[in-house]
């Protein structure tokens, strides 16, 4: 499984956007991800709330998009950051959540796990959770991540992480793609990976995939 995470990547326009979701589609991505937050509830340097706000949706945005992906032909779901952007999601229809490295706010994590709905994880050495918090979830698959934008290769450690038993997959903040093949033949069946129009466009350009790769 290729998940395709646009993020901030379309830079605040909708119409970005909507091409980074077709493109996807059209190079063979199983899923499209978008992150939902409000920068008031983000506990973030000024700078980088700054650079956020380019990827922060609206209600109306978000539904928008996701229909869009319904009718180009690719699920897209989102990493949400509060409770309201889960009931978003659960009036939106999506099918999935994503629940980024840092977060472990209980209240969220108890808010996605009463969906009852698959949900996708990175796991982090640097933002370690609570013991037992993964219990309450239905249907979890976690990928191994190295919360470095970029992350050097020499960050990654994939001696100690096994990919058979312990993680489904890998969050790849990497640039280039060696790393994600390295997870793939170590083992992953998921990788997620940034994506972008081209290396230039958008906050995580220099580390993202573009169509082509």
């Amino acid at each position: 499984m290729i998940i395709a995470e646009i993020g901030a990547n379309f830079n605040g326009d909708v119409d970005l956007a909507k091409e980074l979701i077709s493109l996807a589609k059209e190079n063979n991505a199983d899923l499209v991800k978008l992150q939902l937050y409000s920068i008031g509830n983000l506990d973030r340097t000024p700078e980088t709330l700054k650079i956020l706000k380019q990827g922060e949706h609206s209600f109306e945005q978000a539904k928008m998009l996701f229909e869009y992906g319904k009718k180009v032909g690719i699920e897209v779901f989102f990493s949400v950051f509060d409770v309201e952007r889960v009931k978003w999601c659960e009036e939106i229809g999506v099918k999935r959540y994503k629940i980024a490295a840092r977060l472990d706010d209980e209240q969220v994590l108890a808010a996605v796990a009463e969906t009852k709905k698959p949900v996708i994880t990175s796991i982090s050495p640097q933002y370690p959770r609570r013991k037992n918090w993964a219990q309450a979830f239905y249907n979890l698959d976690l990928l191994y991540c190295a919360s470095k934008y970029p992350a050097p290769l020499s960050s990654l450690r994939f001696d100690h992480i096994d990919f058979t038993f312990g993680y489904q997959g890998f969050s790849d903040h990497t640039i280039g793609l060696d790393a994600a093949k390295i997870a793939l033949a170590r083992g992953a069946s998921i990788i997620e990976k940034h994506f972008a129009i081209d290396h230039q466009t958008g906050i995580d350009a220099s580390w993202s995939m573009t169509s082509g790769e």
